[in-house]
């Protein structure tokens, strides 16, 4: 390998255990014959099978790479002690609506199927989050200013089907309220574009618009709203101009090669969604990209990327020019040029959209991220058993495996490790264990094989917070645990300075000792 990867950026999935296989019954009595004839079938089995494990590992270079043992079974985890988790405030969406029975904060606030419950002012401006509630179908929504030093309510707003921009600055919380609803399928198809006062949540500006908005995403100066017209397929993108709402331009994907592959007949969906006929956009997600050292390549300022199926839309934000929509099903830009995976390894782009070199066997893991901030991500490649496999990134040449596999299995279902970002750490999480990957080059820095899942990585000073509900505290510069620590909420992530706990049923703000 000659290539090294770009510096770590300057920016910044849980998975399911695997389930307790069911225990076998045998029967009271069996004939002697018939356990002479189950031995035999064992032994043939066992020697197919060693042999077809044998070739698995030889075609994918891991029996070829310096062994990693890891014991089997794996033991338990060493003790540690239980780290102190204060919370300052907790809030439950029932004390913000006494009107509504069986009220649930609503999330992603933006629509965007990885998206965060709050949404953040920048806290030079107004040191606030917006948060939504409703019913549990979504229906009598209201916006709510809160207070995330107290969780004291600041101001409320109705915002029926409401959208809010993750992230909002000085010219305002942009917003998206339903109008009116397609009365033949419950789709929203006219809506209400505010910009909000983040101190009072008054609109500075309001402006009505019509389409079949499910998502909203602010890149740069521009607001880009997801329309997916009926009758499906059909994708249209929107850009406005943040400070007075105008349009700026209107994109059409639906002429364009590979439309159909951004969506799909799966309803796997972040916001309750009335029922459709026919396909829905498979799992949409906004990025902003392009911001590394060759950023000039994108000609204006970065671009946004609508990430959806088996496809990935490339826009320049201030005029809507597409600049390229290639498969891809999982993205990275990794500061220099961007990663797709293809069905058979990954291809690089460079921000203008030319080619730059293909990978052929191994496949980017997915790249955890909420899509908040500029998304630049170290690049992870995987085999079909999921261990991580060296790349050239100037060249594509694959090496050898360079860590234990970490594909496992989940209610019937092979699973896959996933890479996680935060800060400027890349780590690998799968059955192998969770792994440090070095920035620079392809190899693990620390593997702790006792921690197999996690949510979004949480960086507290020289320790990462691993896990879900209840995580463990690990030494980033070791991976050793130092301590387990019981987590508030579905989810436990950063929203500005602060740890949160969000979910349906409460926000809170966390501390750990």
């Amino acid at each position: 390998m000659t290539g090294r990867w770009p510096d770590p950026p300057s920016w910044p999935a849980w998975q399911p255990p695997r389930p307790t296989a069911p225990r076998s019954r045998t029967p009271a009595y069996v004939p002697i014959v018939v356990i002479g004839v189950v031995v035999v079938l064992l032994i043939a089995a066992a020697v197919v099978a060693g042999r077809s494990v044998a070739g698995l590992l030889d075609r994918t270079g891991y029996a070829d790479r310096p062994r990693i043992e890891r014991p089997t079974p794996r033991p338990s985890a060493p003790p540690v002690p239980e780290r102190p988790v204060t919370v300052p405030w907790r809030i439950e969406p029932g004390q913000l609506r006494p009107d509504l029975t069986g009220a649930e904060f609503v999330g992603p606030v933006d629509g965007d199927f990885s998206g965060p419950y709050v949404s953040a002012v920048d806290p030079k401006v107004a040191d606030i989050w917006v948060a939504l509630t409703g019913d549990d179908d979504e229906r009598g929504m209201v916006a709510h200013g809160l207070d995330p030093a107290t969780g004291r309510p600041l101001w409320d707003r109705p915002m029926e089907g409401g959208l809010c921009a993750t992230e909002a600055d000085r010219r305002g919380v942009a917003c998206a309220e339903l109008l009116d609803r397609d009365p033949a399928t419950g789709l929203g198809r006219r809506w209400r574009l505010h910009l909000l006062d983040p101190r009072t949540g008054e609109p500075r500006i309001s402006r009505e618009v019509a389409g079949w908005f499910s998502a909203l995403h602010r890149s740069g100066d521009t607001l880009v709203v997801l329309e997916q017209r009926e009758p499906a397929p059909h994708a249209v993108l929107h850009g406005f101009d943040l400070a007075t709402l105008k349009p700026r331009w209107e994109l059409d994907l639906n002429k364009q090669p590979g439309h159909g592959q951004l969506f799909s007949e799966n309803r796997i969906i972040a916001r309750k969604d009335p029922d459709r006929e026919g396909v829905v956009m498979d799992r949409p997600r906004f990025r902003d990209v392009g911001y590394g050292p060759k950023a000039e390549q994108t000609g204006d300022g970065g671009l946004v990327a609508l990430w959806a199926g088996q496809r990935t839309a490339f826009v320049q934000p201030r005029t809507g020019k597409l600049i390229m929509m290639p498969r891809c099903s999982r993205l990275v830009d990794d500061g220099s040029r961007l990663w797709c995976n293809e069905p058979d390894g990954a291809r690089a782009y460079s921000y203008a959209g030319q080619e730059l070199l293909k990978v052929t066997g191994p496949r980017l893991a997915f790249p955890g991220d909420d899509g908040v901030g500029v998304d630049r991500n170290r690049p992870i490649f995987i085999n079909e058993v999921g261990a991580p496999v060296a790349v050239d990134p100037e060249t594509g040449k694959v090496g050898r495996p360079y860590s234990v596999p970490g594909s496992g299995s989940a209610f019937g279902q092979t699973t896959m490790p996933g890479a996680e970002t935060v800060g400027e750490h890349t780590l690998l999480v799968g059955e192998g264990g969770a792994m440090l990957v070095d920035p620079k080059q392809d190899k693990i820095t620390w593997i702790n094989e006792h921690i197999t899942h996690t949510d979004t990585p949480i960086l507290i000073k020289d320790e990462l917070l691993l896990g879900a509900y209840r995580a463990d505290v690990v030494d980033l510069a070791t991976g050793e645990r130092r301590a387990t620590a019981k987590l508030e909420g579905l989810y436990t992530v950063n929203v500005g300075e602060r740890i949160a706990g969000v979910g349906p049923d409460l926000l809170c703000v966390q501390q750990f000792g």
